[in-house]
């Protein structure tokens, strides 16, 4: 799907799996925050439940959590906050700066799609159909993909596994410690719940997947016998 609404100072994009994308291009807040209620009176219905980044600018990027929260009052979460140089900003989501973004497989079938190396802070993967991480995904940075997601190493990232509406895909990794995780139309969004963010004591293999309407968590070789 390609998906474009342009005022003079906001723009929201979307194309295929990639999700949507709303762009800031003033740092007068009134405006923007007028031309955001009239633009997602049309669009908002398209980007619920659907991957949104928030692309900001060094003069409005002090508006940040302002404008996630706006969205989040009309049921849509950012996901990411996508900025040239990260420094001061204040933001209560995943932080990528533009330039560390890598596109895997973004045209061709689906398919699997392996990604060698640690994923730092402010980087992020994004690939139609399963993606395999060869590495450490660290925090801060953010994977999704319409497939499965299968981590070789410490997730301790942001996922989002099967975006499009699978909700019969799973996320695995070695070390499974994410702030959250998404499967796709459901979300964990309290971590003390859902057992994120927990004492790593005997560390196992993990597989987070959605069971009557939840996303839970389990070790691999119990998931095997499930």
């Amino acid at each position: 799907m390609v998906f474009n609404q342009t005022m003079s100072k906001v723009e929201i994009k979307g194309k295929n799996f990639l999700g949507f994308e709303i762009s800031i291009n003033s740092n007068d807040a009134k405006k923007t925050f007028a031309e955001l209620e009239s633009l997602l009176a049309v669009s908002s219905k398209y980007m619920k439940n659907s991957v949104v980044t928030l692309k900001l600018d060094d003069f409005n990027k002090k508006y940040a959590n302002d404008i996630i929260n706006f969205l989040k009052d009309k049921e849509i979460f950012v996901n990411a906050v996508v900025v040239k140089n990260r420094s001061g900003l204040d933001a209560n989501v995943p932080v990528i700066e533009i330039g560390k973004t890598h596109l895997i497989n973004e045209r061709g079938e689906k398919e699997v799609s392996t990604f060698k190396g640690n994923l730092r802070s402010g980087q992020s993967i994004k690939t139609n159909g399963d993606l395999v991480v060869v590495g450490n995904v660290n925090s801060n940075s953010y994977i999704y993909a319409t497939g499965n997601i299968f981590v070789l190493g410490k997730l301790y990232g942001v996922p989002h596994a099967g975006y499009g509406g699978n909700n019969e895909a799973v996320v695995f990794a070695f070390d499974l410690n994410p702030p959250q995780i998404r499967i796709g139309d459901y979300i964990t969004r309290s971590p003390e719940k859902n057992v994120l963010l927990k004492k790593r004591v005997d560390i196992v293999p993990e597989v987070a997947f959605v069971d009557a309407g939840v996303i839970v968590i389990m070790g691999y070789d119990e998931w095997l016998k499930s």
